[in-house]
């Protein structure tokens, strides 16, 4: 920022090592850009479940094409089977008309190669007071609400005849497998200073049983990723609140859904190298002695 400064203000030549920098917010611009941050561009939310190609607006969560449903939906069988997801943005409490997740086309255990095509529906949920930008509140978002299929749809289409609800989806922690992929890939995308920095100071992230099912009406849409702090102050135990179906649901237009509230990768990475060091190293609630150690540092 000094450098920029003299350059603007006094013609001086740049004396930032342009390089060093780009190697320091390489991973935290990819992170934005997996989440499909809106300070980058604002969210299609076209009318049509699948938003046009406009590079005026941010067609969906690049975080949830890539990795969400493939981990919701679990290993194909087959040889080479793999999972082609397309993650659109949408206002998830829209209704005129509903955006739903969708699979689109089918394999068996004998194909080889075969591509299931699926469909997810994605809205990023900010903090109110972000947008003021002061860099105190997060930029990254709070959550991802995200509209997937669930474990036992994406099986049975991929040739499981006999897929079971209950062993694929009600067992275990869809969402919390989700959101662990966030945590591990932000940590593992740290720069090895920030990561030695979280490891001695940060308040550490780790995922807790999903909450719910909450499958009537919006309940799933207003209940939040929850970020719950240990008593020992040592974690923030994230715990995502979900809706799961089965493909024989009595409602078919709701049957064989998985929704999660997901955590970017973006918000993993800023919460490990600004917000989750506060609390140890940082000077919120500090004391005196630590205030004028600060202030020998400044001078």
């Amino acid at each position: 920022m000094v450098s920029f400064i003299g350059q603007i203000i006094f013609d001086q030549a740049p004396s930032y090592d342009l390089a060093g920098s780009t190697e320091v917010i390489q991973y935290i611009v990819e992170a934005m850009e997996l989440e499909g941050n809106y300070k980058l561009k604002p969210a299609c939310y076209n009318i049509e479940l699948v938003n046009p190609e406009d590079p005026t607006c941010l067609h969906g969560a690049p975080w949830n094409a890539q990795y969400s449903q493939r981990i919701m939906g679990g290993e194909l069988p087959g040889n080479n089977n793999t999972l082609v997801n397309n993650d659109n943005f949408h206002r998830v409490y829209s209704i005129m008309p509903v955006h739903l997740p969708e699979v689109d086309t089918t394999c068996t255990k004998q194909d080889t190669g075969c591509q299931l095509e699926t469909i997810t529906v994605t809205e990023n949920h900010y903090e109110l007071l972000n947008h003021m930008d002061t860099g105190f509140y997060p930029v990254g978002a709070w959550e991802m609400k995200s509209k997937m299929s669930s474990r036992q749809r994406v099986q049975q289409s991929a040739g499981v005849q006999f897929a079971d609800f209950h062993e694929l989806d009600e067992v275990g922690n869809r969402c919390a497998e989700i959101n662990d992929f966030s945590v591990q890939w932000a940590y593992q995308h740290l720069r090895p200073e920030a990561r030695a920095n979280y490891d001695e100071f940060g308040v550490k992230l780790v995922t807790g049983d999903d909450l719910g099912p909450f499958n009537e009406g919006p309940l799933w849409i207003w209940h939040f990723l929850q970020y719950n702090e240990t008593e020992d102050g040592s974690q923030v135990v994230l715990q995502s609140p979900m809706m799961r179906t089965p493909t024989d649901y009595f409602v078919q237009s709701a049957a064989g859904f998985h929704y999660c509230k997901v955590m970017s990768p973006f918000r993993a990475m800023e919460w490990m190298m600004t917000d989750g060091l506060f609390k140890n190293n940082g000077i919120h609630g500090t004391s005196n002695e630590d205030y004028k150690s600060f202030d020998l540092f400044l001078q």
